[in-house]
């Protein structure tokens, strides 16, 4: 009788032990990815401290790569959460386009992308920022003023003319039909080859400092929305009136099994983004590309400042 009284209690003990184990199965670290820019750095550097705050566990892929390089990583699971821009869905998916003029709508574009993504790849756009990180051409003020161009009309007609051009942007602005080429199109004019420094990246601070400096006759530059250089570098945004990029709001993108083991991340981040305003994250961005600051620090900050942190 005691014998069995033993056995029954071992495998009580043993039954408990393992149900234990079972309830407490630890947890995959969430990997967080950002692109190359300073953008990248401070809104991944938000995302770490947030998760961090809430105890989720996390791996720092800050700074990962190029925009097609953390998609495909996002993809292939190599990287759980990623910030990438609601416009961007019309290239992920280009043979389900019916309609480009979708994303030049901020809720409509993230409409789309929040949609087809899900359904075709479980991955998952939470809150956007209202920023507009849209892309445009910057000019020096003092250039742009001596020779009247406010518009892309105004450029077309004086790259037309044969004066001096030279524009640097990213490989992606200069090959996209909603990028450069989408403006030759609608503005009438061609760039040729030596008129063009592509970079690989889209990390403007490198293009607006050949800007600024006239490197290697430089005197145009891709810039972007929320850049914060445009005051600081005096330099001005040639007017689009023709909406040819789409707009991009940035996102914080997750795939949807990581997104299942931690469904709360969603609404940690909700927040956040929507307190991130066009002229929050220009001078965000500022602080990182122009003043030299560390970008944690940048994002602990407005984190701090905002009470978005109990720790």
């Amino acid at each position: 009788m005691k014998n069995h009284k033993l056995f029954f209690a071992t495998i009580l003990s043993l039954s408990l032990i393992f149900g234990s184990c079972a309830k407490t199965t630890t947890k995959n670290p969430v990997v967080v990815a950002t692109m190359l820019d300073s953008e990248g750095s401070v809104l991944g550097n938000m995302i770490l401290q947030l998760l961090d705050d809430h105890d989720i566990k996390t791996v720092n892929r800050i700074n990962f790569g190029t925009p097609d390089i953390l998609r495909a990583a996002l993809e292939n699971a190599e990287v759980d959460l990623v910030v990438d821009y609601t416009g961007s869905g019309q290239y992920y998916y280009p043979a389900d386009v019916m309609d480009p003029t979708v994303f030049n709508d901020p809720v409509k574009g993230y409409e789309w992308t929040e949609k087809i993504d899900r359904e075709k790849k479980n991955i998952r756009w939470l809150t956007p920022s209202s920023a507009n990180n849209t892309e445009s051409i910057a000019l020096k003020r003092e250039f742009a003023e001596a020779n009247n161009i406010v518009t892309m009309q105004d450029l077309a007609a004086y790259i037309n003319a044969g004066n001096d051009f030279k524009l640097i942007c990213s490989a992606s602005f200069a090959e996209n039909t909603l990028g450069l080429l989408g403006f030759e199109t609608a503005y009438g004019f061609k760039l040729s080859n030596d008129q063009l420094i592509i970079l690989s990246s889209g990390n403007t601070s490198e293009m607006l400092l050949a800007l600024t400096q006239g490197t290697n006759n430089v005197n145009a530059s891709l810039v972007y929305g929320t850049d914060g250089a445009l005051e600081k570098m005096n330099l001005v945004v040639v007017e689009d009136p023709k909406h040819i990029p789409p707009v991009y709001l940035p996102t914080p993108v997750i795939r949807g099994k990581v997104l299942e083991s931690y469904p709360e991340i969603s609404t940690i981040l909700k927040p956040v983004f929507e307190a991130l305003t066009l002229e929050t994250l220009q001078s965000l961005n500022a602080q990182v590309a122009y003043d030299g600051r560390n970008a944690s620090d940048v994002a602990r900050e407005f984190l701090t400042a905002h009470n978005f942190l109990s720790k």
